[in-house]
């Protein structure tokens, strides 16, 4: 399925990239963490430089800033915009699962790419080169004033993280 060209579409399809992201992770390293919310939420660009996205461990909050959300959704093809995504999840997803330190996440979330990719994937790019190597020239220059995203608005994704919903109803 195409994502296109909007945020509202592609909220639509983070569920399934999501459950896409858990059973890699269940396949790669045999963990799995059920129970997890997603929220965007506006935190900018800041001197050329993002966040991508956050997990507050040991909660189950993950939020993915919708600033480079916004500007990949403009200037890139789906298959961009879904690697994108499915990395920004599967990182966060990997210190969800209480793997904290940033490096040791990066190695993990680099080993489940290269088991799961081929070389020229996106999702590979991303997690050997980071998320410049499609961000070359980013022109938006804001960032909230304290760099947290407490007290800003948080857009829930429904329908995330399906397979736990049944464990509560």
């Amino acid at each position: 399925m195409r994502i296109g060209t909007n945020l509202r579409e592609l909220k639509k399809e983070m569920p399934d990239i999501f459950e896409r992201v858990k059973h890699d992770v269940r396949k790669v390293i045999s963990r799995h963490r059920a129970g997890l919310s997603l929220g965007l939420i506006e935190m900018g660009i800041y001197k050329g430089g993002f966040i991508g996205g956050m997990h507050f461990y040991p909660g189950t909050d993950i939020v993915m800033n919708k600033t480079p959300l916004k500007i990949i959704l403009r200037e890139q093809p789906y298959e961009i915009v879904w690697a994108y995504t499915y990395h920004i999840l599967l990182h966060e997803y990997v210190h969800s699962l209480g793997i904290i330190n940033e490096q040791h996440c990066q190695a993990v979330t680099l080993k489940i790419s290269e088991e799961i990719f081929n070389d020229n994937h996106p999702a590979l790019i991303f997690a050997k080169r980071g998320i410049g190597a499609y961000f070359k020239n980013l022109n938006i220059m804001y960032a909230p004033p304290d760099l947290s995203p407490h007290g800003f608005s948080i857009d829930y994704v429904s329908g995330f993280d399906k397979e736990s919903q049944t464990y509560f109803s």
